[in-house]
Formats: structure tokens, C-alpha cells, sequence
């Protein structure tokens, strides 16, 4: 091929995890392949004597003059403790030059070449073969399969009539409004309704909803016929706009199994904040006037897909010298780790969890879940409730089925989160450096450059599929008999998220996958696992096991770091950095800078807004209406008794603070002046943001 500028490179010295050893670099069309010198006569061969890695498995390449060894004085680590080799002279370490790569699956690698240019060679080769312009070029594409997989066929695992019948559904109905996706792209074929609900109702309700994304069954609880329901956020907008259509499908919904309880949820797992910022921009959430007779409505205070992009990227950043150190990745710094953040947004999602477990099992109401557009955090949620109260999903059928049904099937993102196709922004061209040069300016002019030319590649991209399976991971720790599969299995789904050599990760929805006849094109990941089942099965699992519950509750103080993935020591845990309150995952009423970027986009992507609005007094309005929200229910009680004693005090609490609450909130809004859109128009202006403001202070209760 063209882009292959040079496929073959000898005397090549690897280093990962703090060791190096000489070798040969190969590169084909789709993969690099470093390949160790063959054994002596004397020397038996141990193991593999070849590393494969695939290019869409690629992170972030670095191109630098010099032996990579540079990077341990950089960063004030010392070699002679950190590598086997450690004789290496000061001199050498300026010969030649360096690539260091970063993967996605938290390996860590880096090549140091005794020839410049074949090290440029293979950067610009590494370059071109890594950043394709349409998805067909993947190696998925090309890919045949071992004669161990050749009897499975992974695309037709999950079929969903079969799956529903097994649920048992009653009083529900499959419609086939969305057989030719024309009603909604995003969503599957056939979708489940009430059987009391026509397709005409469902057409008007779906204007009401983004993307027309309207509230459809996902999982049927046939333990005491409750459901759980999907869909996006309501457009209710500056106006309060509502639609009777989607009312009555709702009510409908609660209705399935004759249940007239009020205590049937909705909920949005938006903070409180991103939810209401979203309503200026012709969204927003659920006005519980409209709904109060039959629901309550509950904020779960997940962050968006920006927060945990730049959460996950700090993870990498405490772990970035795995491949030159032996302690960077097994003992990383401690500080960095925590100042991501990433186990407590694993611990929010689970406490979330934990939240619709007891509702649906517990309670015996309904849920309708949604976030912004229906595909994330929805997604999450919605499979991971369902993890935990259905033994059939903790088998490894069934959690293929889980991953079919309620996140390719209902329209995640996997290509736009995952960034199949990458852009050259990841590729750092660094080989100008020279030690005390002045070419230093420029190096550094060209680094800032690429920041923002890779922030703005990297909008949408997000590790949300990644955070559900480190969820999985938690459950499997705390609970080690329960899974049919092991941790491997879930490792080994996330390698083959990015590795791009199977067809069922690399669009973003069911009509999508069937336009380009993807199961005629491509195999199936589950042909992978299928084939080699035995190695991705629990020794230890329980099945059907009369004397144990079949219900999994989360347990939040017992979340820890996936060590097996980041390749981190067992013994690095931060019980104190994980534990909060219940009402801070409710609503959180101070986001992050990432987190702002809900309040210029229509859901979890979408149309840029520029908001001219004071944040942190926007911050505090939406705040104080987050507690009165709290005040005024108490979801989740474990008994009757329980649940009236709260509504008990929560309604002496509202008639002594509701009030004083109120003309606080407004005298507080009365400083903005108003938000205008990226032309200057002003789509909200003051006497609406205070309108709105006493709205969800007054209004939006649980």
C-alpha cells in the first residue's frame, strides 16, 4: 500500500511496562507487529515472540528525537531503578529517535530507532493507516474469521420477539410504527407499547419527545408486571409547551399491570442543573404538574459525556509514563487518580442504580428513564437495573442479549462516542525538539496547536459504554458467584470495542448497521466469545440457586479501581474519595467546566448555544431549587410505613421553607440579565428567567 512508507524496521528496542527488549517492527495494512529475534539453540522458547496492535486501537502517538529514556528527566524519574537495562549512557540517550504510543485499552508502549528517518517513516506510515475517512476501510471489513468461530453466528443472538416473550409480557404490544425507521432512525425496528396506546397516539406523542425518541418498553418485570421504559427528554422549552398524547401514553404505561399507586417514576439522570439549562434551549424535562396524579420524578445527577471524557483523560494522563516506568501505571500518582474523579462518577451511577432497583423490586412501581437524548446515561442505567434483578442478563447469553437489546438495538452511539475514525490530531510531530534549542518556542507554539485542533476532533466522543462495563466489573467483585462470565470476558468487550476487526460496534444505530447489510459484510463480535467460551466463564458461578436472592444491590462503599484494565496495583483504592451523600447524586448543583457544555448543546450532542449568563448565580437558582426538590420526596422507602413518615415531615418541611425559599431564589435571579443564542437574539430574557426559576421551585416536585 502507498501509505506504507517503510514495512520493516530492524534494531528496534521496545519498552513496556519499565522493560526493554530488541526486536524487529513490522507494518501491514492493519496492524503493527513487533517481533522478537528467534531463540539460540540453548535458549527454550517461552510464550509469544510477537506483540500485534491493531491501529484503531491507538490513543495518541508521540514523534521525539532521542532515546524515550528522555522522558524519565523530564519527569524527574530515575532510570536506574525504573528499567532492566540500566546501564544505558547519557550519550545515548540523544541518538536516534523515539515513538511513544498510547492505546485504548491502557497499554503502553514505546519504540526508540537508531535511524531518524525511518522513525519519521514509521510515524507518518503509522499516521496515514490509523486515520481513515470512511468507516468501510476498518479492518472488519476484510476480516475471516478462525474455524473455530466459523460455526457461530453472533448477529442473530438477540432477536427481540423471542426476548419479550421470555420477559412474559401482558397487557403490552409490539407495533410496527418503525418498521422502515422512518418514525425514528435512532430506535429499533419493533418497538413495545401498551396495548391500550394506538399508532396515532404514538405519532403525536413523538413530537414532544427529542428525536422523536418516545417512551417504549425495554423490560418487563414479570416478578409484578411493572416496567422499564425509555426515551428522551420532553421539548417543553421557555414556554412550559406539553402534549396530552404523551401524557396519556405515560399513564398508559403505569396502567400496564393495574397499578394505581402515584409513586411510579420518571426519571431524568440529568443533574438538576444541565435539565433546566435545557429548557431555555427548547427542552428540558417533565413539568410534574402534568404528571403528578400517577408519578414522581427524581434527578440522578450524572454528568454528561464531557465530564467523563475529561475524567477518563486524567485516568490516562496519572498512567502515561506505563510504558518507560515500571511504578508509573502499577503505583501511579494517588493524587492524579483522585482528582479525576472516575470512581466517584462510577459510584454516582450506581447509587442510581441502586435508587430504580428498590423502586421497581421493592415498591412495585414503574420506571421511565431518560437523560438528554436517550442514548447514554439512559443506556446505562436501563442495563444495569436490569443486570440486577434478572438472573437470565448475569449469564453470558444473556448479557449479550442485555448489550443487543438496550444498546445497539436502542441506538448508542458506539461510532461518534468511540471515534472509529480518527483524525491526525492524535499523531504529535515532536522530532523538531533539541535539548536547550531554541526550536523549544516552536515545539510549544505546535503542542498548543494541536490541543485545540484535537479538542474540537474529540467533542463527542465519550467512554460510556466503557463506564457500564467498569459498573459490571464492580458488581462482579462484590458479588463473585453470581456472573456466569468473568472479569476477562468484560476486559476482553472493551478491547474489541476499539479494535474495529468486528462489524457489531461500528455504527450508531439499527437502521444504520442494516442500510450497509453489516451482518452480510462482517462478523460478529460474539463469534469471538461464543468460540472461546470456556475461557471467559466463572469457575465459581451459582446457577439457580433456590436459597439466595436473585436481586443484586449495588454496594456503593465498595467500589473499586478495574486493576486488571488500568494495569494499576490491587492495593490502590480511595474509600474516602468515593463516599457522598445520596442528596450531592440527586442534584449537584455546581458543574464542572466539561459538565457547562450541557448548556450549549440540545441534548447530549447537538447545536451550539452561547450563552451570555451569569453561571455560578444560575448555579445557586438551580440549587436552591434542588432542595426543595429533595425536601418534597422520599424516594426509594423500604416500606409503606417509611415512605409516609417522609411525605409526612417533607410536607411540614415544605409549608416552613417553601416561602422563605422562594423570594430568596427570586431576588437571586433578579441579577441575570438574560441568555441570547450564538447570533445575539435573546431566546430568554430576565422576567423568564425568573418565571422559570419559580417554576422549578415551586412546580417541578417529586
Amino acid at each position: 500500500m502507498d501509505y506504507i512508507k517503510v514495512a520493516k524496521v530492524e534494531d528496534v528496542i521496545l519498552y513496556k511496562k519499565g522493560f526493554s527488549i530488541n526486536g524487529s517492527l513490522h507494518l501491514t495494512t492493519h496492524h503493527l507487529i513487533f517481533t522478537l529475534p528467534p531463540p539460540s539453540e540453548d535458549e527454550p522458547s517461552k510464550g509469544s515472540r510477537e506483540l500485534w496492535l491493531c491501529y484503531p486501537m491507538i490513543e495518541k502517538v508521540e514523534f521525539k528525537l532521542g532515546s524515550s529514556l528522555l522522558c524519565l528527566q523530564e519527569n524527574g524519574l530515575s532510570n536506574s531503578t525504573s528499567f532492566t537495562d540500566e546501564n544505558k549512557s547519557e550519550v545515548k540517550l540523544y541518538d536516534g529517535a523515539n515513538i511513544r504510543i498510547k492505546c485504548r485499552d491502557f497499554t503502553y508502549l514505546a519504540f526508540d530507532f537508531p535511524n531518524v528517518k525511518q522513525c519519521n517513516d514509521v510515524f507518518e506510515s503509522m499516521m496515514k493507516l490509523t486515520c481513515l475517512n470512511v468507516i468501510e476501510k476498518v479492518y472488519a471489513f476484510i476480516y475471516t474469521p478462525l474455524k473455530i468461530e466459523l460455526p457461530y453466528d453472533g448477529w442473530k443472538m438477540y432477536n427481540p420477539i423471542d426476548e419479550f416473550k421470555r420477559q412474559g409480557i401482558i397487557n403490552w404490544r409490539i407495533t410496527n410504527i418503525n418498521e422502515n425507521y422512518r418514525f425514528c432512525e435512532s430506535y429499533p425496528g419493533l418497538l413495545l407499547i401498551p396495548s391500550t396506546i394506538s399508532d396515532n397516539v404514538l405519532k403525536h406523542a413523538a413530537k414532544f419527545r427529542s428525536k422523536n425518541r418516545v417512551p417504549v418498553l425495554t423490560y418487563y418485570y414479570k416478578k409484578n408486571g411493572c416496567s422499564i421504559t425509555r426515551c428522551a427528554q420532553p421539548l417543553v422549552g421557555l414556554k412550559q409547551s406539553r402534549s396530552f398524547q404523551d401524557e396519556k401514553l405515560i399513564q398508559e404505561i403505569f396502567r400496564t399491570n393495574n397499578n394505581q399507586s402515584n409513586k411510579n417514576l420518571i426519571v431524568d439522570a440529568r443533574p438538576l442543573t444541565n435539565a433546566m439549562v435545557q429548557t431555555a434551549l427548547g427542552a428540558g424535562t417533565e413539568n410534574m404538574d402534568n404528571y403528578k396524579n400517577y408519578c414522581k420524578k427524581v434527578f440522578l445527577g450524572i454528568d454528561n459525556i464531557h465530564v467523563m471524557r475529561e475524567s477518563l483523560a486524567k485516568v490516562t494522563d496519572a498512567l502515561k509514563d506505563g510504558d518507560i516506568s515500571k511504578t508509573a501505571q502499577q503505583n501511579p500518582n494517588k493524587e492524579q487518580l483522585i482528582k479525576s474523579e472516575w470512581l466517584k462518577h462510577i459510584s454516582t451511577l450506581l447509587s442510581g442504580v441502586d435508587i430504580l432497583i428498590k423502586t421497581i423490586h421493592l415498591n412495585n412501581n414503574h420506571l421511565l428513564i431518560h437523560c438528554s437524548d436517550g442514548w447514554d446515561r439512559t443506556s446505562q442505567l436501563s442495563s444495569l437495573v436490569q443486570l440486577c434483578i434478572d438472573p437470565y442478563f448475569r449469564t453470558i447469553d444473556g448479557f449479550i442479549v442485555l448489550v443487543e437489546k438496550d444498546w445497539l438495538s436502542f441506538g448508542h452511539r458506539f461510532n461518534e462516542r468511540c471515534g472509529f475514525l480518527q483524525t491526525e490530531t492524535k499523531f504529535v510531530n515532536n522530532s523538531e525538539y533539541q535539548p536547550n534549542s531554541s526550536n523549544q518556542a516552536q515545539q510549544y507554539i505546535n503542542q498548543v496547536s494541536n490541543h485545540f485542533k484535537a479538542r474540537k476532533h474529540l467533542k463527542y466522543t465519550s467512554p460510556i459504554f466503557h463506564q457500564f462495563l467498569d459498573c459490571v466489573y464492580q458488581l462482579i467483585r462484590q458479588y463473585p458467584d453470581r456472573f456466569e462470565f468473568n472479569e476477562r470476558f468484560l476486559r476482553r468487550i472493551l478491547y474489541h470495542l476499539y479494535s474495529c476487526q468486528y462489524g457489531t460496534f461500528l455504527y450508531d444505530s439499527e437502521y444504520e448497521r442494516k442500510s450497509v447489510n453489516l451482518d452480510q459484510r462482517t462478523r460478529s463480535v460474539w463469534d469471538y466469545f461464543k468460540a472461546r467460551q470456556m475461557d471467559f466463564t466463572n469457575q465459581n458461578f451459582k446457577r439457580d440457586n433456590d436459597n439466595i436472592d436473585d436481586v443484586l444491590y449495588p454496594k456503593i462503599s465498595n467500589v473499586e479501581w478495574w486493576h486488571q484494565l488500568f494495569q494499576i496495583s490491587a492495593s490502590i483504592n480511595f474509600p474516602t474519595a468515593t463516599t457522598f451523600s445520596l442528596d450531592s447524586v440527586r442534584t449537584k448543583a455546581t458543574p464542572s467546566k466539561a459538565e457547562s457544555n450541557d448548556s450549549t448543546s440540545n441534548g447530549d450532542h447537538g447545536n451550539t448555544r452561547n450563552n451570555n449568563i451569569n453561571d455560578l448565580t444560575l448555579q445557586n437558582l438551580t440549587h436552591k431549587a434542588g432542595e426543595l426538590e429533595e425536601s418534597s420526596s422520599q424516594t426509594g422507602a423500604n416500606s409503606k410505613e417509611e415512605e409516609e413518615k417522609g411525605e409526612e415531615e417533607n410536607e411540614k418541611l415544605d409549608d416552613e421553607q417553601n416561602k422563605d425559599d422562594n423570594q430568596e431564589i427570586l431576588k437571586e435571579a433578579s441579577v441575570i440579565e438574560g441568555i441570547t443564542d450564538e447570533n445575539g437574539n435573546v431566546i430568554m430574557n430576565k422576567l423568564q428567567i425568573e418565571e422559570l426559576v419559580k417554576e422549578a421551585a415551586s412546580k417541578l416536585s417529586l
